[in-house]
């Protein structure tokens, strides 16, 4: 069992490592308002970039 079958769970996890920033720029205080979104949306676009990466079987054409 590899990291193909816990693409879920990663996904998941990427959620909740978005929300975790949403959460300590807007209710913490630790980041402008600004920076919390592009920090946030980042993690979510990064993070998912990079699951379906390395959970994607090589192409095998020629």
């Amino acid at each position: 069992m590899g990291l193909k079958n816990k693409r879920t769970e990663l996904m998941g996890l990427v959620g909740a490592i978005g929300t975790v920033v949403a959460l300590a720029g807007f209710v913490g205080g630790y980041l402008p308002p600004r920076a919390t979104i592009v920090w946030t949306f980042g993690t979510w676009i990064i993070g998912a970039m990079l699951v379906r990466l390395w959970t994607d079987p090589p192409s095998g054409g020629a």
